[in-house]
């Protein structure tokens, strides 16, 4: 509402709306709104809400013996196509509570690996590598039926764990910019 007096031009607008261009609220209301918003999201439970913890693998994923002839990660790169059955051995690099992990050649060298002890916190991240020798030296292992992630944690399956040697059976997939990853039959776990 705008009201003028007749001696001057003297315009007092409303003062029930927020101004966008003072970025101030004018009217009490939103300010009550705003803090009463605040104040009851902190209601509720202080425990934080966890995702649904899949369940490890299931057996039919296991190999109980190691299979033979398994290639590294970098002779796959050079030698396989996309769509070939393989078998590789690897280093498990990343691995999470889902049904995938990261397998890297075993000419990489985690920090685990280096001369001095406790310099890294998380060894099995590679960080100590070339990047691009990173690059070529891994492919992504995913457990899947019919062309779908299985609900399942690869972690903890036979021992698997961070830089765990391994032996993948499956079928390779190599995408348009040369990412590597293999569709998991089976997985043999070597002890240590």
């Amino acid at each position: 509402m705008i009201q003028t007096s007749k001696h001057s031009f003297r315009a007092t607008v409303s003062t029930r709306y927020f101004d966008p261009f003072s970025m101030t609220m004018r009217h009490p209301y939103f300010a009550l709104l705003a803090f009463s918003t605040l104040a009851l999201s902190g209601c509720g439970s202080s425990e934080a809400v966890q995702p649904e913890a899949w369940p490890v693998l299931s057996e039919r994923f296991h190999s109980a013996t190691e299979p033979g002839q398994a290639q590294s990660v970098g002779s796959l790169r050079v030698g396989a196509g996309s769509g070939a059955d393989v078998v590789v051995l690897g280093r498990v690099r990343d691995i999470s509570e889902r049904s995938a992990f990261t397998l890297a050649d075993m000419a990489l060298m985690s920090c685990a690996a280096m001369d001095e002890p406790d310099h890294c916190s998380t060894p099995w991240d590679y960080c100590c590598e070339d990047p691009a020798a990173l690059k070529l030296g891994t492919l992504v292992v995913e457990f899947t039926e019919n062309g779908t992630p299985v609900k399942e944690t690869a972690k903890g399956f036979h021992g698997l764990d961070h830089l765990s040697e391994v032996v993948v059976t499956g079928k390779l997939t190599i995408d348009d910019v040369g990412n590597m990853s293999v569709a998991a039959n089976t997985v043999y776990v070597r002890s240590e």
